[in-house]
């Protein structure tokens, strides 16, 4: 794949903050989340702080390797599903070419 300009070299890699694009880690803040969650709901007050970092730290380990293996992990996880989620109706793919 080839750089969209000469200069800017680094235009087709996404902004990341701790190794993921923000978009994964806003999921591994949602795991963090449940892990915060599940103890109060099921009444382990003890395990409130320490099941929320495991939920965030596991989930990120997960998603980081992921997107090292897959540079597109982050569209195939996210945008996919919506794509094939937003309508109920048939869906008929084509390629292009003359009509």
């Amino acid at each position: 794949m080839k750089a969209a300009s000469a200069v800017l070299i680094q235009v087709q890699r996404q902004m990341t903050l701790i190794g993921l694009p923000v978009s994964l880690l806003l999921i591994a803040g949602l795991a963090g989340v449940l892990g915060f969650v599940l103890p109060v709901v099921f009444d382990f007050p003890a395990l409130v702080i320490p099941g929320g970092l495991l939920g965030f730290i596991v989930a990120w380990i997960y998603l980081v390797k992921h997107q090292r293996i897959n540079p597109n992990h982050d569209r195939e996880l996210l945008v996919a599903p919506m794509f094939w989620g937003s309508r109920k109706g048939a869906r008929l793919l084509t390629t292009g070419g003359p009509k």
